[in-house]
């Protein structure tokens, strides 16, 4: 008999997530996506982004603006705070944990960031939940 292990490598799972989570298709943009929720936390530069596409700075800035209509970098920045905002109600980690491990290197940014976002201070999340 013979056994058939479909053997996949660490970034499958996120690719296939990626490309249903954003409903894109272009491959490129989603290995960039797929890049993008697998560096939240120390975040890559515009740079390593298009290195990641195959692209330069400027190509991927139009991939985007087509299929996601906004920039790289501002893309970036939701999927950022969405993971914070998911971290707050669901983890019991402190707000400047939740700052760090989402790529914020100051509280006081990350706070001014989240409440342009949502409407209020990331702490009131946990009342909230």
């Amino acid at each position: 008999a013979m056994v058939w292990a479909n053997v996949r490598g660490p970034q499958s799972r996120q690719t296939v997530s990626a490309q249903s989570r954003f409903g894109v298709r272009n491959a490129r943009l989603v290995r960039v996506l797929a890049a993008m929720e697998a560096n939240l936390e120390t975040p890559l530069s515009a740079q390593e982004i298009a290195d990641i596409a195959g692209m330069s700075p400027r190509q991927t800035e139009r991939l985007f603006s087509r299929y996601l209509a906004t920039t790289p970098m501002g893309f970036y920045a939701h999927l950022r705070l969405e993971r914070a905002r998911s971290l707050l109600m669901q983890t019991e980690l402190s707000v400047t944990e939740v700052a760090v491990a989402c790529g914020y290197r100051s509280l006081s940014h990350f706070a001014k960031v989240y409440r342009a976002t949502y409407g209020h201070a990331p702490r009131r999340m946990r009342a909230v939940a």
